[in-house]
């Protein structure tokens, strides 16, 4: 009677032990969350979208397995476990890598802020050349208008570049650059019609 006893009580004991062991590993799915919020939040979402993208699509993979486990009557964490701990050191990775992909960004917006700069000064010198005679009066009218636009679009780009924003600094430099290329395209055409 005795040894019927302890014999159940081992058997308790070892389920006991065996689904204890089989609860989610919810400290190490908060800490790969944080880590994935952490590295957003320094940048990832900006100058890193794709690898982020990958970090949260693998962080999805990683939620379907422990969730396929959770259904489980004798569940196995230990993939989930390994592809979270995986996880958080892609997420440290990345973080590290964003100071690096910043400054890249921002030396970008410079450099195409100079473009803009250029295409601006380009646009401007030949709208003073010009051609001017019957019908062409609002022509150039709409050329100045749309330059001036142009040129009061400019400084934004400087400002975005001070307030840390380099992304937005290409964009609006790249929208400077191509309005002023069109204004120089239009005029180069104009001279062209004169010529011949």
């Amino acid at each position: 009677m005795k040894k019927g006893l302890i014999k159940n009580l081992v058997v308790v004991v070892a389920i006991a032990f065996a689904l204890a062991a089989c609860k989610q590993p919810t400290a190490l799915i908060d800490g790969t969350k944080a880590a994935i919020d952490k590295v957003t939040q320094a940048g990832a979402d900006k100058y890193a979208v794709e690898e982020l993208k990958a970090l949260n699509d693998d962080l999805a993979k990683a939620m379907d397995e422990v969730n396929a486990q959770d259904k489980k009557f004798f569940k196995k964490f230990g993939t989930a476990k390994e592809m979270m701990t995986q996880l958080t050191a892609k997420a440290a990775e990345l973080e590290a890598q964003i100071p690096a992909k910043k400054e890249a960004a921002k030396n970008l917006a410079v450099q195409i802020q100079g473009e803009a700069q250029a295409a601006l000064t380009e646009a401007t010198d030949l709208l003073a050349k010009a051609p001017k005679g019957k019908g062409t009066a609002k022509d150039l009218e709409a050329l100045k208008a749309d330059l001036a636009g142009a040129q009061t679009a400019f400084p934004e780009i400087q400002a975005a570049l001070d307030a840390g924003d380099f992304i937005a600094a290409q964009d609006k430099a790249k929208s400077v650059k191509e309005k002023a290329a069109a204004i120089a395209e239009q005029i180069k055409q104009a001279m062209e019609k004169v010529k011949k």
